[in-house]
Order: C-alpha cells, then sequence, then structure tokens
C-alpha cells in the first residue's frame, strides 16, 4: 500500500514537472532500455510513464525553451520504442497512456503524424479481447505480473473499479477523440471510421462474448469525451486555436459512426451493454440531437407498441427514461416537444402492476420530463397547422445519413413545431385522469406486510413505494391550477371508499403527494373527512380493546387506521398558517384518540400526529415549488408560451432562483407549547404517580397497566422528538454560522472524518437559543421532567415488570430519544440524502457537469438542513441525569431475555457513540460479570461480552494501556462458562483486541531537560522562533 500511495503521488505530481525537464528525464532513463534484458525494461517504460511531463509550456516561456522541450522532438523517440513492442499489451498500455495525455493536455498545440496515430490503432485494437486481435508477443513468466498489475501506473482516479482492459479502452477513446482535429486522409477521422466497420458486427445482440463489456464502456467513453470536448470548445475562455477545434461536419461525421454502434448496443442481452447505449445516446443527443432522435424515436415508438417482445419495450423505457431531459429540452432539440404528450400516452401501460421493473422506468420517464420543466397544461391553438416547407426535415436529415459532409441543416420550421406542440397538450388532462388511475390500481395491489414495518420496508416494493411517490409529487407539482379540482376529486374519492390495511403505507405516500403539491387543497379535501370518521369510529366503540400489536388485525379497527394515518401524513411538513384553520378539529381528535383507544397502532398514530403537528410549526423548511420561481409559474407569458422554456433549469446561485424557506411565526410556536403542556406534562405526572402506586397483580388489570405503560411510553417518546428544533442540545453554545455549509460533502455530518468536521456547532434555525428566557427554560424543564420519569421507569420495569418484553422495548426505544434525538437521527438524515440523490443520474452528464432540477435542490437544502441538526447532536454533554440513566440502562444488557439484550446493547451503544463521557463508569462492572462466582450466569456474560464488543468500549481497550489488561485478564477468567456462544465471543474479542492493538504510549512529564531538548531541535529547523512559541507548542 505504501508503494502504491508513492505511485499515486508521482502521477499526481506530474503536472508540477517542468516541460523542459522532459529531455533530462529521457537521457536519464532511454539508456536504461535494453531489449535483451526484458527485466528491466518494463520498469524503465513505466518511470517514463510517470516522469515525463505532459503538461503545456507556462506562458513567457522563450522560443529556444520552447524549442528544446517541445514534445515534437521527443515524441518521435517514445513511438520508436513503442514499435518495437507493438503487440505486447503491457508495453502498449504504457505508452498509450503516456501519448493519450500530452493528445490531452497539449490540445490545440500538438499535432501527431499519420503514422503515429496509425500505430496508436494499431495497439488500441487489442484492448477489445476480439478474437481475431488476440495474438501478442510471449513474454518471460516473471513478467507476467508486471504486464497485468499496470493500473498503478495510469494517471487514472485512484478509485476507479474498471478492469485493467477497460481503463485501457477508455485510454483509447481519449486519444480518438482528442486527436480528431482535421479530416486529412490518413488521420484520425478516416481510421476511426474504419474501425467502426470493423468492430460493427461485435456490437450486434447475437454476438455476444468477452468483447461485449469492453466494446460497450469503449463506446460510451468515446461519446462522453466527445461531448467534454465540444462543450469545453464551445466556452468563452478556451484557448484551443480555431483551426485545431471540431468543425461541424466533424462531429456529425463522427456522431453518425457512433450511432451505428449505438442502435446495435440498444437490445443487447447484457444490462450493463444496454444500460451503456443509453448514456451514449444522451451524450450524442447532447452534440447533434437531430441525428440522434430521429431514427431513436422510430425505433421506440415501434418497440413500445410491441406486445410479443417484451424485452424491447423494456429497453426502450429504459432509453426514454435516461433521455428524457435531452428530448425535452426545447432550446436544443425543438422537435422533441411535440413527441412529449404522445409519448406520455404510450408510457402508460407501461404502469403494471405484475411487472415491477417496466413499472419502474416508465415513472422514471415521467418523473424525468416533469423535473425538466414539463408543465401538464393544455395551450390555445389557432387555425390550421401551417403547411410544411418545401425541403423537409426528414429529407434533409436522410440526405446528411447518406453525405457527413453537409454542415448547415435548415433551421426546423418553429411555426409548425409550435403548432403541433400546442394541439398536443391537449392530451394532458386525459393522461393526468389515467395515470391517477393507474396509481391507484398499482397502489391498492401492491403487497404490504401485515406484520411489522420492518418486515415491510425490506421487502422489494420499498424501492417502487420511493418512485410512486416521488413521480406523482413532481406531476401535481408541474399540473396546472384548472386540473386541481379533478385531481382533488380523484384522490378524495380514492381515499374516502378504500380502507385496505395492507395499503395504508403505499396510501400515505400517495396522500403525502398530494399535500406536497397542493397542501391548502389536500387539507380542505381530506382533513376534515378525515377527523369525521375518525370520531365515528372511537364513538362506536372502535380501538377500545387493549392490544400491544404493531400491526393490527382486527377489520374493525381498518376504517380507524386508516383514515389516522391520513390525518398524520396531512400533517407532516405543513405552513402552519394552514393548520391553524384546523386547529380545534386536530386537538379534539387527537384528545379522542389519546383518551379512549387501547390500541398501539391507533394510540401510536396519535402520537405520530402529535410530532408531526409540533414539527411543522417550529421547524424550518423550504417550500416545495414547481420547476421555475413562482415569480416566473405566475407570469401569463411564460404559462401560454410555457413549452418555450422546457429544459431551462435555473441554477441556485443565480439570484432569481427564488428559494422560499418556512419559519415559524409567534402563533405556530404559542400552539406548539400549547399541545405539549396539555398532552405531554400530564402524561408525565400521571406516569410518576403510577409508578409510586402499588403495582397490581390481577391479571385482567395488569393487562391495561401494561397497555397504559406502553401508551405512555410512545407518547412521550413521540414528545421528545418534537422538542428537538426548540432547544439546542446541552453543551458549548452556538458559534457564528459561517461555515455551516462546509458540512455537508457527499456525507452526513455524523460519518465524515474529523479533519472535515466543524469543531463546535452550527445555527439550525432553534426557535429558542437564550437560555434565560422563560421559554427556553420552560422546554428544557419539560424534558428533564421526561429525563426524570425514565430513570424512574428503568428501575420500576426491572422491579416489577421485567417480564414485559414489549414495553422495556418501548422504554429503551424512549431512552435512546431523549438521550440522542435532538431534531434529527443518522437514519432520517441518510433517508433524506437517498431522497435528493436518486433522481441525478438522468441528469449529469460527466464527472462536473449536472444540471440539477429545481425540486433536487430543495431536497439537498433539507438535507443540508438535516445534517445541521445531527451535526449538532455530536456536541451534547453528558449531565448527570444522563449518566445515570446510561447507567440504569446498561443493567437492561444483562437481561435474561434476549431481545431485550439486543435491544439494550444498540441502543447503549448509539449513547456511548454520542456521550463517550458515558462509557468508562461502565467498563468495570460489565468486567465484572466475566468472572467466575456462585451466582454467575451465561445470559448475563452473554450480554457483557456483547457490550464490550461494541465499537466504543473496542476501542477504549485497544487505544487505553488502562483498560486492555483487565479485558485480558477478564477473558482468561470467563473460562469458566462452557455454553458455545460465550466460547465463540470470547474468541471474537480476544482476536480482535489482538490483531488491532496499538503499542501503549506512556505519557512523560515535560521536563526542563526536555524541553531543552525540544527547543534545540525546533531552533535549527525554525531559528525564528522564540522561546514561547516552544513553551506553547509543547
Amino acid at each position: 500500500s505504501k508503494l502504491k500511495s508513492v505511485l499515486e503521488v508521482c502521477c499526481a505530481a506530474n503536472r508540477f514537472i517542468p516541460p523542459a525537464a522532459a529531455i533530462e528525464v529521457l537521457q536519464e532513463l532511454l539508456p536504461s532500455v535494453q531489449f535483451n534484458s526484458l527485466d528491466w525494461q518494463i520498469v524503465n517504460i513505466q518511470l517514463i510513464n510517470l516522469f515525463v511531463p505532459t503538461s503545456v509550456l507556462p506562458l513567457g516561456s522563450t522560443t529556444i525553451e520552447s524549442a528544446e522541450s517541445a514534445p515534437e522532438r521527443w515524441l518521435p523517440t517514445i513511438f520508436s520504442l513503442w514499435s518495437f513492442n507493438l503487440r505486447a499489451s503491457g508495453y502498449d498500455a504504457y505508452f498509450l497512456n503516456l501519448v493519450t495525455c500530452l493528445a490531452v493536455e497539449q490540445r490545440g498545440q500538438l499535432r501527431f503524424t499519420n503514422e503515429q496515430i496509425r500505430i496508436a490503432f494499431a495497439s488500441g485494437l487489442h484492448f477489445f479481447n476480439l478474437p481475431v486481435t488476440r495474438g501478442a508477443i510471449p513474454l518471460p513468466r516473471n513478467l507476467s505480473f508486471s504486464l497485468t498489475d499496470t493500473s498503478y501506473f495510469y494517471r487514472l482516479p485512484a478509485n476507479s473499479s474498471l478492469p485493467l482492459s477497460e481503463e485501457r479502452a477508455l485510454t483509447f477513446a481519449r486519444f480518438i477523440v482528442y486527436t480528431m482535429n482535421d479530416e486529412s486522409p490518413g488521420g484520425t477521422m478516416e481510421l476511426f471510421e474504419q474501425l467502426v466497420q470493423m468492430i460493427e458486427p461485435f456490437y450486434h445482440p447475437s454476438n455476444n462474448g468477452s468483447w461485449t463489456s469492453i466494446l460497450s464502456r469503449f463506446l460510451r467513453n468515446l461519446s462522453k469525451e466527445l461531448l467534454e470536448r465540444v462543450t469545453a470548445e464551445a466556452n468563452e475562455d478556451c484557448r484551443v486555436p480555431l483551426d485545431m477545434r471540431l468543425t461541424r461536419r466533424m462531429r456529425r461525421r463522427f456522431v453518425l459512426s457512433l450511432r451505428t454502434l449505438a442502435m446495435l448496443l440498444l437490445f443487447s442481452k447484457s444490462e450493463d451493454s444496454i444500460s451503456m447505449s443509453h448514456s451514449t445516446l444522451k451524450h450524442l443527443a447532447e452534440v447533434e440531437p437531430d441525428l440522434i432522435f430521429e431514427p431513436l424515436l422510430d425505433t421506440l415508438y415501434t418497440a413500445i407498441d410491441s406486445v410479443t417482445e417484451t424485452h424491447r419495450m423494456i429497453s426502450a423505457m429504459r432509453a426514454l427514461a435516461k433521455l428524457a431531459s435531452t428530448l425535452s429540452n426545447f432550446s436544443l432539440y425543438p422537435e422533441g416537444a411535440q413527441h412529449v404528450a404522445p409519448l406520455l400516452i404510450l408510457t402508460l401501460p407501461g404502469i403494471d402492476v405484475n411487472d415491477t421493473t417496466k413499472t419502474w422506468f416508465a415513472l422514471t420517464f415521467i418523473r424525468n420530463l416533469c423535473l425538466n420543466g414539463v408543465v401538464l397544461e393544455e395551450l390555445p391553438v389557432t387555425g390550421d397547422m401551417p403547411a410544411p416547407r418545401t425541403s423537409s426535415k426528414a429529407s434533409m436529415v436522410s440526405e446528411a445519413v447518406e453525405d457527413p459532409s453537409i454542415d448547415n441543416l435548415p433551421e426546423p420550421d418553429m411555426d409548425q413545431v409550435e403548432w403541433m406542440t400546442r394541439a398536443s397538450t391537449a392530451q394532458f388532462e386525459t393522461w393526468l385522469d389515467q395515470y391517477l388511475r393507474r396509481i391507484f390500481v398499482l397502489v391498492d395491489n401492491m403487497s404490504s406486510s401485515l406484520e411489522t414495518s420492518e418486515a415491510s420496508s425490506s421487502s422489494g416494493d420499498s424501492g417502487l413505494q420511493a418512485i410512486v411517490a416521488q413521480t406523482t409529487e413532481v406531476v401535481l407539482l408541474q399540473c396546472s391550477e384548472r386540473y386541481y379540482p379533478m385531481v382533488s376529486r380523484l384522490i378524495t374519492d380514492f381515499v374516502t371508499n378504500t380502507s385496505s390495511l395492507s395499503a395504508v403505507d403505499n396510501m400515505n405516500k400517495i396522500v403525502f403527494a398530494f399535500a406536497s403539491a397542493m397542501p391548502e387543497i389536500a387539507l380542505q379535501a381530506l382533513l376534515p373527512v378525515s377527523c369525521e370518521r375518525i370520531t365515528e369510529d372511537i364513538e362506536n366503540g372502535v380501538g377500545r380493546t387493549p392490544s400491544l400489536s404493531k400491526r393490527t388485525r382486527s377489520h374493525s379497527e381498518t376504517t380507524l387506521v386508516w383514515f389516522a394515518s391520513v390525518l398524520a401524513v396531512l400533517t407532516d411538513q405543513q405552513r402552519g398558517e394552514y393548520l391553524m384553520r384546523y386547529k380545534d378539529q386536530l386537538l379534539r381528535t387527537v384528545n379522542l384518540i389519546l383518551d379512549h383507544c387501547m390500541s398501539r397502532q391507533v394510540y401510536a398514530t396519535a402520537g405520530r400526529i402529535l410530532l408531526n403537528i409540533i414539527s411543522s410549526l417550529t421547524c424550518m423548511y423550504t417550500k416545495r415549488g414547481h420547476s421555475v420561481p413562482d415569480s416566473v409559474w405566475n407570469d401569463p407569458e411564460f404559462r401560454e408560451n410555457h413549452f418555450r422554456h422546457w429544459g431551462e433549469l435555473p441554477k441556485i446561485d443565480e439570484p432569481d432562483f427564488e428559494l422560499e424557506w418556512i419559519l415559524p411565526n409567534q402563533k405556530d410556536v404559542d400552539l406548539s407549547l400549547e399541545l405539549l403542556r396539555n398532552v405531554i406534562v400530564p402524561r408525565i405526572a400521571d406516569l410518576d404517580k403510577f409508578m409510586d402506586a402499588v403495582p397490581s397483580k390481577q391479571e385482567a388489570t395488569a393487562n391495561q397497566d401494561n397497555v397504559y405503560f406502553n401508551k405512555v411510553f410512545v407518547l412521550l417518546r413521540f414528545g421528545v422528538r418534537a422538542l428537538g428544533c426548540l432547544i439546542p442540545p446541552p453543551g458549548a453554545p452556538i458559534a457564528a454560522d459561517k461555515l455551516a455549509d462546509a458540512i455537508i460533502d457527499g456525507h452526513d455530518a455524523s460519518s465524515m472524518p474529523t479533519r472535515f468536521r466543524i469543531d463546535g456547532k452550527v445555527a439550525a434555525g432553534y426557535v429558542f437559543t437564550d437560555p434565560d428566557s422563560e421559554q427556553y427554560r420552560e422546554v428544557a424543564g419539560i424534558r428533564d421532567k421526561i429525563g426524570a420519569v425514565i430513570a424512574k421507569a428503568l428501575d420500576y420495569m426491572v422491579a416489577h415488570n421485567e417480564d414485559d418484553v414489549e414495553n422495556i422495548k418501548a422504554l429503551i426505544r424512549l431512552t435512546h430519544d431523549y438521550m440522542c434525538h435532538y431534531g434529527m437521527d443518522r437514519t432520517a438524515c441518510s433517508s433524506l440524502r437517498r431522497t435528493w440523490n436518486s433522481g441525478l443520474d438522468s441528469f449529469t452528464f460527466d464527472n462536473s457537469v449536472c444540471k440539477m432540477p429545481r425540486y433536487f435542490v430543495t431536497k439537498r437544502v433539507m438535507y443540508i438542513q438535516a445534517a445541521r441538526l445531527l451535526h449538532n447532536s455530536r456536541f451534547m454533554s453528558a449531565n448527570e441525569l444522563a449518566k445515570d440513566i446510561t447507567l440504569k440502562l446498561s443493567r437492561l444488557c444483562l437481561s435474561l431475555y434476549s431481545e431485550v439484550r439486543a435491544h439494550a446493547i444498540s441502543i447503549l451503544e448509539s449513547i456511548m457513540s454520542i456521550l463517550p463521557e458515558t462509557k468508562y463508569p461502565l467498563i468495570p462492572s460489565f468486567l465484572a460479570e466475566l468472572d467466575e462466582k456462585e451466582d454467575s450466569d451465561p445470559e448475563k456474560m452473554i450480554g457483557a461480552l456483547h457490550v464490550l464488543d461494541t465499537q466504543p468500549l473496542r476501542r477504549v481497550c485497544m487505544r487505553d494501556w488502562h483498560y486492555f489488561p483487565q479485558l485480558a485478564l477478564a477473558l482468561c477468567r470467563a473460562q469458566h462458562e462452557d455454553k458455545p456462544l460465550v466460547k465463540k465471543l470470547i474468541m471474537n474479542i480476544a482476536v480482535t483486541q489482538v490483531v488491532n492493538l496499538s503499542a501503549p504510549m506512556p505519557a512523560q512529564t515535560i521536563t526542563e531537560p526536555l524541553l531543552g531538548l525540544v527547543r534545540a531541535l525546533g531552533s535549527s529547523l525554525v531559528p525564528s522562533l522564540d522561546d514561547s512559541g516552544f513553551e506553547a507548542t509543547v
């Protein structure tokens, strides 16, 4: 690994080697290249590849320097060496990598001769693993490893996951693109077209083999490099001379050659090859869209209509999903706008409950169209369709295919294009109606586990549920206001007329999409109905049967659970001004459920409603908007010609992006505090009094007591989570919010390496930040009361209800949220990250260019806000109450019930990770459980060993020499237990500790002789540093 690191540094440092040093490097290494000693030849060629500079001479260099160090002077020598080993793949890789770096970095400055280009093509042909080019010069066996393990010496990303042969194909693709400077005979363009004719049979779906993956990636890399070069040369600051840039004729010739191969791969047998063909077509469509979409759309229309060839339809759906953003970009390809509505109609049958793959890609296509700015609104059409021009577009394209030398094609007939686009928008209303009806059928039939929510989330439908919800949300965001009554009627009818326990989770996602896109209309349509149906069921006695099951199986509670779930979704992330209109209904419904319902799923949903109301009133979040700012959306000029703006994605750094934040006002805060006073605080006092009473021994009363405990624990858990955005975590005050955006760079704050973290809290929009304010003290007091009752409940459950597994697990989860949750947890933050990052691949063109839709920008901003809250939770300090709760929780890690132990150990590990000071007092007690005693219990030993094997305690014992001897002795004394699981845990811990143990570093007192030695060493290195600086450093 050290050698690899050195080589990576050398590769990265090549650009810092002055170009004038090329001659010196070659003079040093070339004498060592002896063809009669192959052992050293490969090493020297590797060193040449590493150290020969390929960058351009800096501005201001003299003519003499330029002439002496110009690549034209020493490049013939490189090709001469190359020609001696032309068919040895290892040597070819190094030489081709070197000349490719020259071609890329010296573009506009260096021209290769036709003979040199021919040598590169001859060697590149061997990289494809084709059956006609597999011959190679045999080499000594001792060189086999050196020639195959050459990835270290490539100037490629260190984390590249491609096999070596495909890395070579990537290098060859870059060489072709960046040496294509003219159309001279024998040049790159002519040789490439000959290469395409030669390898074209191997792209056919029936000719599948070991070469398929390499050829498909080679094709994708060619299109990607072409797009990058065209984009770079279109910039105003491009320094490439005009005569060295790609002309339109050259681009079209190149695109036509690649199109032939990409169309062959479109229906390949390999999923990876199909994906590569879609990426290739997308890149080529960005360069010359008319040459790609004309034949592609004909093929896709036929494939989608096909009934007997399912694989062709799925591949067509995938292609449409990939190219949707390019097809609907009006400024790039105006003719594509008229195909949007017909393709939406054709893809509706793809939403099929019996074919999840087809459904996934059909929904992805619809989502990408809407994210790219397609507005679902009918536009007026005046008059008849304009007559076409004399020379139609189709004939011009066909002529261009036959004769690639045509440079300037006529502009599209915009009058006809706009008329046909306007006429096609008349199908949007019918399509929206059919889309929602198909989604309802899909939601009603998708499987959902009735046992646990964990089983449902781990099923194969979870990804499909997410894409259904996301697509429906963006569709409703992009539809016209004139369709709102129809949408509201359809969704309301579905929700009120359907009640199925198996469809609750899927229905919630549709209602959430509805409430996110049209919050005011959704609340008006569904909230009064939900409250009325809930009240009616509870008054009729539904939900009063005590039950601790997370998933109710009682059909009498179906309607109650259904509408309670709808109400919970409707109140999630809603504006306070909207919720205030239904304040009385919400409070009455929540109190009615909590006072009368004894079914766990019902009162847990009421706790969720309470949490959503308080979070919506106190948290800050972004307004979900359309693909353009509201000022543009409400502009009549935009609405009358919205198709002209399809594909125009506003950038977040532009001043007119208009990102709107929803902030709590005083009325929202007052209502939140009222809910805490009236719902949470009384339950705390009641639970405290209940535990002071003598526990009942009667079975019927005990069952009710268990349900009572569970209800209070569940409600307090939601209450603790609701307090997260009101006050910051205890500890150091929040610093200035100057570096808050630096929290996010592809990782959440909890998993970010220490060197990238902000050392301190950041502003995260807490409602109360002044510890001296009355409201701050009130909220902190409520939280302290919850903590005190948790500590008391832990003692009570261990003493009186040790066999009540469900309630102990609920209490453990409550403990975790009290100790670790301040507005956000890691799971929810990771979920937000996946939400905004899931669909970006369709809008990403290369490693540096990503046109992010406005929808994903708002999601990413919400993720950043969540990461701020999560980041602040990493800087909490443990008070005496927190330490006491941790100590009492540790006793449950030694429980006789394995289910309780597993929950307690998992939660204790999270607490010790966030609050490191709580773990040190626990180590002696767990080590003591391993000693041989008369009352030694193997179940307690298993719990203690599991805790000692958690990451926080494992690191302490490996790094702190004070604890490692104690652990080693305790493991030796634990050999008295013969239970196999105990033996296995002891062996695992011992092996982990021995393998990863760090040598002890004894602390030394800084004495005067030691300080003098440091001063002497420092003065020899940094003479300007005075004594005070040394003392401060020491």
